[in-house]
């Protein structure tokens, strides 16, 4: 995907990398209990693998594609926040965090992961689009996490944050909606900017977290989440680099989501220039992106997206690059 050598210009102008290690405790269950109050019942929850000692070579030179296909299989279901196949996703995704090297930091003693509730929902179609809406306020919240992990540079209180959803419509009416543009396509650029400058050995000024928030689709929960209850310092963040739905259209035309033209949107549009793109600043038109959740905290963010996102966005076809 063109999107990658945007991020790679974009990323290293501001910072780069050193590569840390650590360990991912395997405790998701134990944060998910405690933010539910511990109930009686035994949770089925993901077992997430702990990280190597050394970088995974495979892991390594695994292509953006590559992730689209796995986190677009028929064991996924879709993705929806708070299922079985969003569980499954979670393992793939830590997996490979870990076996890049990325240091864990979600929440304290929980390794990569960032554990949040959410409240029932329901589907239901907006302009031939499928959707959630609000469910009933008194049902069981759910259990969903969030997935985050940072590559040490120079400067470690400073941090450029690249973040995309992975989560998805899962299956309604007995129709699975994979989600390969939105926003399996984000999560594999981001994966795939990461190994480049891993495999580039290159070390830039600041600090890069990438963080993939689930419970996008239900109104930005996840990045919400994390904004109201940050597992590091939300003064640290320099700028945030949204990525969701980028895989159809035309190569290299693109379209930028936010508040106005901050520090973020000025660095892709460098970078769009220089990789010979487009990225220009779009009114959202009643849509958005967890770009939103960190805009609302004064910091500079933007969402990178596809010009064309929604041509058959949440239906089960899209037109592929």
């Amino acid at each position: 995907m063109q999107t990658r050598r945007a991020f790679i210009k974009t990323i290293l102008g501001l910072g780069a990398l050193i590569l840390p290690w650590s360990f991912l405790p395997n405790r998701f269950g134990e944060a998910v209990k405690a933010r539910l109050g511990r109930p009686p019942v035994k949770l089925l929850l993901p077992q997430v693998a702990e990280m190597n000692s050394e970088i995974d070579l495979e892991s390594l030179h695994r292509t953006a594609m590559e992730d689209i296909y796995i986190l677009t299989a028929p064991e996924m279901q879709g993705r929806r926040a708070g299922s079985v196949g969003e569980s499954k996703a979670v393992e793939y995704l830590a997996a490979q965090l870990s076996m890049l090297g990325l240091r864990p930091m979600g929440d304290p003693k929980t390794g990569f992961i960032q554990a949040f509730t959410i409240p029932p929902v329901v589907e239901t179609w907006v302009n031939g689009r499928l959707t959630f809406k609000p469910g009933e306020t008194s049902k069981l919240r759910s259990p969903c996490v969030n997935l985050i992990g940072g590559l040490m540079g120079e400067n470690t209180q400073e941090i450029i944050l690249l973040s995309a959803h992975y989560d998805h419509l899962g299956v309604f009416e007995g129709k699975v909606y994979p989600g390969a543009n939105d926003n399996a396509s984000g999560v594999g650029c981001i994966l795939d900017v990461m190994r480049r400058i891993l495999r580039e050995a290159k070390v830039p000024k600041r600090t890069i977290v990438i963080a993939f928030w689930s419970a996008e689709e239900m109104g930005f929960i996840g990045s919400k989440a994390f904004v109201d209850s940050p597992s590091f310092s939300l003064h640290q963040i320099q700028a945030v680099l949204n990525v969701d739905t980028v895989g159809n259209g035309m190569i290299g035309n693109f379209a930028l989501w936010a508040d106005g033209d901050n520090l973020a949107v000025k660095a892709i549009r460098q970078a769009a220039l220089e990789c010979g793109a487009s990225a220009l600043l779009t009114p959202t038109a009643g849509h958005n992106s967890d770009s939103i959740s960190f805009a609302s905290a004064h910091i500079p963010a933007v969402t990178l997206m596809a010009k064309e996102w929604l041509y058959k966005n949440h239906t089960r076809k899209i037109r592929s690059r």
